[in-house]
């Protein structure tokens, strides 16, 4: 919460702040009184609106996966998925929009976590719903999403059905993380159920110091590597992570994903021999002859939740085709 905050008001608005004191401070020892009421309207007229766009992101909603999951798998209902660490909600944080800082804001910016990016630009395609599973301590979740809780002993069963049944599924790997175990067993999940054609991967915004994306670059070269070669995922015991060939990681790394890297998506090719190709992160084929292959979001520009929407909406759009 500090931290979004922080985003939120910036360098900028702490000097219209120091801007707005040293006004009132003015006219409090006679200065002009003109100046100093244009100054303070400018400034409220920027707080109201900055409350104005928080006031629909700040709402909390977490319920109990129990209540939740046996309805909405055998619905039918259309819905987004969103895997991440347990802990790790809310940790990613955009400018929302295209991240502009006008005078109107006092020179504040307004921000989104990665989980509300991703749903508001699923809920534009199909009005639907996204949805997190998320630790039994989470006491305060940013709006936008339907939080589920589940017990640390208790969170694989309600996951798994929510893998089977999702019509896209996004998966944000935090800054300043390794894969966990638990994300491993997630990623072998989506391959022995065949959803690898419905997941996207996000990472940290690039553009930002000490925002994790380098590392989360790292560890997305990873997770091509592992789906490379699904073999070391599917006798992986419990509990244990895939051994990965470091070769593959530094080819992803090096050769293939630019620094800009913003996320990948995987898109299903009905063919029925595996051939690896140069002009994308991954074309495999395994178990049941799908051919898929990822397509990379660069981009060089300030880096905000508009320049997220444009993977995301491609990628729900490209599920929908899959489904089709």
């Amino acid at each position: 919460m500090t931290l979004r905050l922080w985003r939120n008001v910036g360098c900028f608005g702490l000097l219209n702040v120091a801007l707005l004191l040293f006004i009132v401070l003015l006219v409090a020892t006679g200065g002009p009184v003109l100046l100093g009421s244009c100054v303070f309207a400018l400034f409220a007229v920027g707080v109201f609106r900055m409350a104005r766009l928080l006031r629909f992101t700040l709402r909390i909603r977490v319920k109990d996966a129990a209540d939740v999951v046996p309805d909405l798998v055998t619905s039918g209902e259309r819905y987004c998925l969103i895997l991440r660490p347990f802990g790790s909600a809310g940790h990613i944080i955009v400018p929302s929009g295209r991240g502009r800082r006008t005078l109107t804001l006092s020179g504040m910016t307004v921000t989104s976590t990665m989980e509300q990016v991703v749903s508001r630009s699923w809920s534009d395609v199909y009005a639907a719903q996204a949805y997190a599973v998320v630790d039994p301590g989470l006491a305060l979740a940013p709006g936008s999403v339907v939080y589920m809780r589940a017990e640390h002993t208790a969170w694989k069963e309600p996951v798994e059905r929510l893998i089977a049944t999702a019509h896209s599924i996004v998966l944000i790997l935090p800054p300043h993380q390794r894969i966990r175990t638990s994300t491993w067993w997630e990623v072998r999940k989506i391959l022995e159920l065949e959803r690898l054609e419905r997941l996207t991967v996000v990472l940290p915004p690039y553009d930002v110091e000490g925002s994790g994306h380098a590392q989360a670059k790292d560890e997305l070269c990873k997770l091509l590597a592992v789906i490379e070669d699904p073999l070391c995922l599917v006798h992986l015991p419990d509990g244990a992570d895939p051994v990965i060939s470091a070769e593959r990681v530094d080819h992803y790394a090096n050769d293939i994903l630019p620094p800009t890297t913003l996320g990948v998506h995987f898109f299903r090719n009905e063919s029925t021999v595996f051939e690896p190709r140069d002009d994308g992160p991954v074309v495999f084929q395994y178990g049941a002859g799908i051919a898929r292959r990822s397509r990379i979001l660069r981009r060089k520009s300030k880096v905000s939740e508009y320049t997220y929407r444009r993977l995301l909406l491609e990628a729900y759009r490209s599920d929908a085709q899959e489904r089709s």
